[in-house]
């Protein structure tokens, strides 16, 4: 999570601080996939029973996973992992 910005004056919150997650990744070796801000319509759209993407597929949050799931999937294609199976 990044950060939740107040829905009257739009001020960022850091409640969770600010570049941990990014910070941790770098120390692992790991590429940084992004960041899914807190917002109100997330819940309220989960309240209901409607992920956030099919809800509101135009919000920052929904761009942020959609950002981060084609990073991921582009991860994935380029992984050379070939399983022993082993029967």
């Amino acid at each position: 999570m990044s950060c939740f910005k107040c829905p009257h004056c739009g001020q960022p919150s850091y409640i969770f601080g600010k570049g941990g997650a990014h910070g941790t990744a770098s120390e692992m070796g790991l590429e940084f996939l992004g960041e899914i801000p807190l917002e109100v319509d997330v819940r309220e759209a989960c309240d209901q029973g409607h992920p956030i993407v099919l809800a509101a597929p135009d919000s920052v949050v929904s761009k942020a996973y959609g950002e981060i799931a084609e990073k991921l999937a582009q991860k994935l294609k380029e992984q050379q992992f070939h399983p022993e199976i082993i029967l």
